[in-house]
């Protein structure tokens, strides 16, 4: 799992860097709609789960935040929680668990591509089962993920915000980023919700990293 994180670590640099442009839903909805558009959902998605690495920015956030407009759109969803309990009572994996937590995994991708929990499973599995061959596709789908939230904000600010479709994804970027956060808080600004995080002293001298919860906290995007 550890190597395959470390895939991931040189887009810590977007944190500092990373240009600010936050999604704007309803042209996303209106885009996603189209039948005849390559912006389609239905195509994006299945080109993301083909472990597709040629998306660009634009394509990335129809495919993520259009997300949110799908029917399977459950951000409060517990699909992993069976998963996660049986992770819990295996400090090391088996092949034979492996495999059990393989099916468990892909069972909850089938309600939700994005769920990143479950996302590190199968490629945590497929490492112990050296079956590396299968193992980019899904590194590749939560680099996707990482790096469409990476592209709304830089999480410096409210008005800098991170926007994600659930509650993971605010844990996803500070695993990324080897962020460790100490508090939570709620804040309402200028009709927008946010989720604060404080975090532990860190490499990038932050003190605090905000996340849009627009997409799960309010309703009518």
């Amino acid at each position: 799992m550890k190597k395959v994180i470390l895939l991931l670590v040189f887009m810590g640099s977007l944190l500092a860097f990373g240009q600010i442009n936050p999604p704007n839903y309803k042209k996303i909805k209106k885009a996603i709609s189209n039948k005849k558009s390559e912006l389609y959902y239905p195509v994006l998605m299945e080109r993301y789960l083909q472990g597709d690495s040629t998306f660009t920015p634009n394509e990335l956030e129809c495919l993520y935040y259009g997300f949110v407009f799908q029917k399977n759109y459950q951000p409060y969803s517990t699909i992993d929680a069976e998963l996660r309990d049986y992770l819990k009572s295996k400090p090391t994996l088996n092949d034979e668990e492996c495999k059990v937590a393989l099916e468990m995994a892909k069972k909850v991708l089938e309600k939700n591509p994005f769920r990143a929990s479950a996302i590190n499973t199968v490629i945590y599995c497929y490492d112990q089962l050296d079956s590396m061959e299968l193992i980019h596709k899904y590194n590749q789908m939560l680099r996707m993920t990482a790096i469409a939230i990476i592209n709304s904000g830089n999480g410096k600010s409210a008005e800098t915000a991170f926007y994600v479709n659930e509650v993971s994804h605010e844990y996803l970027l500070t695993s990324l980023f080897d962020l460790l956060p100490k508090g939570q808080s709620l804040e309402s600004k200028n009709k927008h919700v946010y989720d604060k995080l404080e975090l532990h002293e860190n490499q990038y001298g932050l003190d605090v990293l905000y996340f849009n919860i627009d997409a799960f906290y309010r309703k009518g995007l």
